[in-house]
């Protein structure tokens, strides 16, 4: 068996390999981030005060300087509310930096800096987020030097927001209901606690912020089941991040949450799939520093919160037998991996390490540099904060472990889980996977497997009657089917007896183990289809018919005389995840013709084809792959100005340029206009857009040999010869017609109907 110090120190280096591989390192924990904010006035504190005291809006610097690169006229403001005092030089600050301007740096555009408030050891938060992404999805947080007008403020945590870029990256959507759950009044018996009061939306104002605008009433209906309608809970809640979230909240003493006496602190994003996923945000108070827990710190209760009908996140979810038994191998996952044995110490003095100088030469800390140095061992006040201090986060770690082994649950006998066996043996895609493993001290087991990282799990029972692929009956041997709906399929084993349960692997549904099969691999080769046009900003040149709204788009083009069906093949913003969005299956692309895919976050959307990415206004990657990882087409790019889009001309083969005269679904070069396009192909659709029918005009006498019309995904409606069409009973959206001449001559039109 591995020592768990040796596993938390080998989670410790990936991350700084992670980190250090990124396409960035405005999050690398080792580099010190460099951040100065220039105001034209001098009055800055007091503005930045009036602000905060009303309706905390931004006030307008006129620059900030980023690691030496500099963007002008930004917005900043101060946040927080007990890290915030107007009494105080050192306040926690939020840059925006697309205010004014379409910026951002290394695809950041909003920074938000916290003042190490309630925390002389000034690594709490960031160490707290190294942990917590080993279990959910969260902000990445290292250390950052900011500057007023050339004054130096001092050390600053450099925390990434949770907003749509953060939901886009994690979730594959940033346009669903986003709420955060953040009480306008903390401290006046407000809390943001999910507790169903009112059908009435405008009595929640106060306790939760709609980030999107949109989803009250989905909020009141999560709210609803958790009070009556259980059975609803995992159709409506991620069920396995919650437990994750409140076994995080419990051993890392992080009151200042959901699970605290304020309620608060988190974030709720509702998926594709109508779940809600919470975020876990503001970390500077764990590790005890905040006392709302209405007790000794180390040693509130594993199933603190359990009953109290006040949190029916947590009461709702572990009043449920299972899910009380997946929270407890969570909890026990949590305290193990990360506090058994010297590597959270190890990681602990390291980060000090890397701050050390600065804390020492900071001017406006908000506790001394003897209070930093024992930090990790002695409580201290923490210069202002609520009630008497921080606790020393290893003194405080080893007590709450210790406290852990005096109770009935951490000592609980859990499952055992052997190695799995998959028969792979001739599989393909679509095909029934077995999975056989051996299991102990278990009455009850399931897989749960799913497509990809953004689709919820489907659970099979694993059983041991002989009937299963899982050997003889009574052998300890259980087997169970998955279906692989993908190259890749993702998926883990649980088991539970009457007192806990055990994932394999642990991290799960966070991590999982990974089967691969075969798959019919496309005809498809490079140069075939190519992207052949793209548009990162666009505010006013083309609508998606499918939502009325402005949409980033990419343009495919066929290179050949032949229809080419595209399904199965991925296109991608991001080299680390060359699937990221796979082509749904039945889409093709016409011969010589045009394909859009809409860059919305919106891959669920019917009509159309709609990835679950956005394109960066600065610049950034496009890789178009097959299944089998050949790249058909990629190329980099960097700012493109709003509404204009880069082509290539010609099409299909060119070299790409940036236009002003966009072409959407036309021939690149320049031609623009209807009657451009008519000129070139002698033919033109009458009334085009159209309510009941068209006719295709053909004012040279081309000599039609058939016609075809596909919808957006490259299927075929109609074939025809005629050159009049009804469609009145077709949806609105854009359609293509492809008119192929006696000649085998191929023309491209495009018909919107109304």
């Amino acid at each position: 068996m591995i020592p768990v110090q040796f596993v938390f120190l080998s989670i410790f280096c990936l991350f700084l390999h992670k980190s250090s591989s990124a396409q960035d390192d405005f999050y690398k924990v080792e580099k010190i981030q460099e951040i100065s904010i220039y105001f034209g006035y001098s009055n800055w504190d007091y503005r930045l005060d009036t602000a905060k005291a009303g309706k905390e809006n931004y006030i307008l610097a006129d620059y900030c300087i980023i690691n030496g690169e500099r963007f002008d006229s930004v917005g900043v403001k101060y946040k927080g509310n007990s890290s915030y005092n107007a009494g105080r030089i050192k306040n926690p600050l939020h840059i925006k930096l697309d205010f004014v301007k379409n910026q951002d740096y290394q695809n950041y555009e909003s920074i938000k800096l916290g003042n190490n408030f309630s925390d002389p050891s000034a690594i709490r938060e960031v160490i707290s987020y190294q942990i917590l992404s080993q279990y959910m999805d969260c902000s990445v947080a290292n250390f950052a030097r900011v500057y007023i007008n050339g004054s130096l403020m001092g050390l600053y945590t450099n925390v990434e927001t949770v907003n749509k870029k953060f939901c886009s990256e994690h979730f594959g959507s940033s346009d669903h209901v986003f709420v955060k759950g953040n009480p306008d009044r903390p401290g006046n018996n407000s809390t943001s606690n999910l507790k169903f009061n009112t059908y009435d939306s405008s009595k929640y104002l106060i306790y939760y912020g709609m980030e999107n605008t949109i989803g009250w009433y989905k909020l009141i209906a999560l709210m609803d089941s958790l009070r009556i309608k259980t059975n609803n809970i995992p159709k409506i809640v991620d069920v396995d991040r919650c437990l994750w979230m409140h076994a995080y909240n419990n051993v890392m003493s992080n009151y200042d949450s959901y699970t605290g006496s304020f309620s608060q602190n988190y974030y709720l994003y509702e998926d594709d799939y109508g779940r809600f996923l919470p975020v876990i945000w503001d970390l500077n108070m764990s590790f005890g520093g905040f006392p709302g827990s209405g007790g000794s710190v180390d040693k509130l209760p594993i199933l603190y919160q359990a009953t109290n009908a006040d949190r029916p996140l947590i009461s709702s979810l572990l009043n449920n037998a299972t899910y009380k038994r997946m929270y407890l191998a969570h909890l026990k996952t949590i305290a193990e991996e990360n506090f058994t044995g010297n590597g959270f110490e190890t990681n602990a003095k390291y980060l000090q390490s890397i701050v050390d100088t600065l804390v020492k030469n900071d001017p406006n800390n908000l506790t001394t540099y003897t209070q930093f140095q024992t930090s990790l061992t002695a409580p201290i006040s923490s210069g202002g904060g609520p009630g008497s201090g921080s606790p020393g986060l290893l003194t405080l770690q080893t007590a709450r472990l210790a406290y852990y082994k005096t109770t009935p649950e951490y000592n609980y006998a859990t499952p055992t889980i052997g190695n799995y066996i998959a028969d792979l043996q001739n599989r393909f895609v679509g095909d029934s996977i077995w999975i056989s493993v051996k299991l102990s001290n278990q009455n009850n087991a399931f897989v749960g497997y799913r497509k990809n990282k953004y689709t919820p799990f489907t659970y099979q029972t694993l059983y041991d009657d002989g009937l299963h692929h899982d050997g003889l009956a009574g052998d300890s041997i259980y087997g169970a089917f998955i279906i692989a709906q993908t190259r890749k399929t993702q998926f883990y084993i649980y088991a539970e007896n009457n007192l806990i349960g055990l994932f394999s692997p642990r991290r799960a549904e966070f991590e999982y183990h990974s089967l691969e099969v075969n798959e019919k691999i496309a005809a498809i080769q490079k140069g075939d289809v190519v992207i052949n046009e793209f548009m990162s900003s666009n505010q006013s040149t083309v609508k998606d018919t499918t939502d009325d709204k402005y949409e980033d788009w990419i343009e495919l083009y066929n290179n050949t005389n032949q229809s080419v069906d595209l399904s199965k093949l991925f296109i991608t913003d991001d080299d680390a995840n060359i699937e990221k969005f796979e082509i749904p299956s039945g889409v093709s692309i016409p011969a010589n013709g045009r394909l859009i895919i809409w860059c919305d976050e919106d891959s669920q959307t019917p009509i159309g084809v709609h990835a679950n990415f956005k394109l960066s206004a600065s610049g950034e990657k496009l890789i178009f792959t097959r299944q089998d990882g050949l790249v058909l087409d990629s190329l980099s790019f960097g700012a493109i100005p709003t509404d204009q889009s880069m082509e290539r001309c010609p099409d299909g083969t060119g070299t790409f340029k940036i236009t002003s005269k966009p072409t959407f679904d036309l021939p690149n070069c320049g031609i623009v206009a209807n009657e451009d396009v008519d000129r070139l192909v002698s033919l033109f659709v009458s009334p085009n857009p159209t309510h009941h029918a068209f006719e295709i005009m053909n004012p040279d006498g081309v000599s039609i040999r058939d016609i075809k019309i596909y919808n957006q995904l490259g299927q075929i409606l109609e074939k025809t010869s005629g050159p009049k069409v009804d469609v009145s009973n077709w949806k609105a959206g854009i359609y293509f017609i492809v008119v192929v001449d006696t000649s085998l001559k191929t023309y491209n039109l495009k018909l919107i109907k109304e």
